[in-house]
């Protein structure tokens, strides 16, 4: 502990740059695109401070280059098997120790960009410091709406307000998609010229266009964090159903379910696998990084049968940057990304009838033109929104944000 304070101190004695980015998330989806973000915004000439976690997994590659200053707090845990109670004094001392440095190391002269903030309530306490400090907060909100609120009654109420609070302390909110700023201005009234949409960015596994597995299955892939609104359980009953149609047809599931809420529904979902399992297989963990290239190059489409959502898939870009063609439904900035990329096509409803006729029509299209599909995707994403796109629109975002606070 001695140590770690020790670091610490010496992290926030150094000249405080500019622009801070603050992350809580250590793993997973989140690590990787801090990783693109910081990383296409230093190529761009920008030099950020980074308030992560000690336990970031990208941290490393981010402390290599110089103009990035990393402020490592304490590690969040993201261990499901830790007891309740040393997970939640755990945490608490990371909220504290990254308070504590997101208030040493900004100022009125500074940026705060923060990306993924903490669960609601507890999640406003940085925007409050941020404020207090007189720092200009940039909050890109990946998730207009969370996921799913908390339990009804006064939680849910003061669940909401915060964040709404946290949308207007904010000086700026950037969106990934046209659905995402429209989502504010309906449910919080936020003001369209305070909303600047700027694309998501893909994750390419760096390896190209993967190319698509010999098999006499269509071989479909359901990945990411399981989450009821994922939809996993319709795509379960539509390969089973395809599957006894006589269609050859395999699923696999891969992820973990992050949330204690969520584990009804992936009970029953196991319940639905136990009785016609032959068609589908599940990797129920976290799948690290170097799995990803064999996982995604195992499948011939990305499935995502998602019903309430508002917010950008990052498992979509994923597909599409590596190859492969998504089948989504038309929710949330999904629908946006179906029509530009030319990588896919739409479940037209969020109903096991639904994504049994999308599969229905993957199936019937074949393998050469799923392969097209998913190289026209890769192109168009990566000309429309990579990360030189991202960081060029954030740069400009941070320069009329320092030039006004400069003048």
């Amino acid at each position: 502990m001695a140590d770690l304070v020790k670091a610490i101190r010496n992290k926030v004695n150094r000249p405080k740059p500019g622009i801070i980015v603050h992350t809580p998330e250590p793993v997973s989806s989140p690590a990787l695109y801090i990783e693109q973000f910081c990383l296409a915004l230093a190529n761009q000439g920008i030099t950020l401070g980074l308030v992560c976690p000690k336990n970031l997994k990208t941290r490393s590659a981010l402390e290599q280059n110089p103009l990035i200053h990393v402020y490592p707090t304490a590690t969040r845990s993201t261990d499901r098997t830790r007891g309740f109670i040393r997970k939640a004094i755990g945490n608490l001392w990371f909220v504290h120790s990254s308070l504590w440095i997101l208030s040493r190391t900004c100022g009125r002269d500074t940026i705060v960009h923060i990306q993924y903030a903490l669960h609601f309530p507890l999640g406003i306490l940085f925007f409050l410091v941020a404020h207090l400090r007189g720092s200009a907060i940039v909050f890109t909100v990946h998730d207009p709406l969370p996921h799913k609120w908390l339990p009804a009654g006064y939680l849910r109420l003061i669940e909401q307000q915060s964040l709404a609070w946290a949308y207007r302390l904010s000086r700026e909110l950037v969106v990934h998609s046209e659905a995402g700023k429209q989502t504010l201005i309906k449910y919080f009234r936020i003001k369209a010229d305070k909303i600047c949409v700027i694309p998501h960015g893909p994750y390419s596994l760096g390896l190209g266009i993967l190319p698509m597995p010999q098999s006499e299955y269509l071989e479909v892939l359901l990945f990411g964090a399981l989450r009821e609104n994922k939809g996993a359980h319709l795509a379960i009953e539509a390969v089973q159903q395809l599957f006894r149609e006589g269609v050859k047809i395999r699923l696999t599931i891969a992820g973990a379910v992050l949330n204690c809420n969520e584990q009804p529904w992936w009970s029953n979902c196991r319940e639905l696998i136990a009785a016609y399992p032959e068609p589908i297989r599940v990797i129920e963990d976290f799948i690290a990084d170097e799995k990803l290239p064999q996982l995604l190059g195992n499948c011939h489409c990305m499935l995502l049968p998602y019903t309430s959502f508002f917010s950008d898939s990052g498992v979509a870009f994923m597909a599409l940057a590596n190859g492969r063609p998504i089948i989504a439904t038309r929710v949330g900035g999904l629908s946006a990304l179906l029509d530009s990329s030319g990588g896919g096509f739409a479940i037209e409803e969020p109903t096991v009838s639904g994504v049994v006729e999308a599969l229905r029509k993957a199936s019937d299209l074949g393998l050469s033109c799923l392969k097209s599909m998913g190289v026209t995707g890769t192109a168009r994403v990566m000309t429309e929104c990579g990360w030189p796109i991202v960081a060029d629109g954030t740069r400009r975002l941070y320069d009329s944000i320092l030039a006004d606070i400069r003048s």
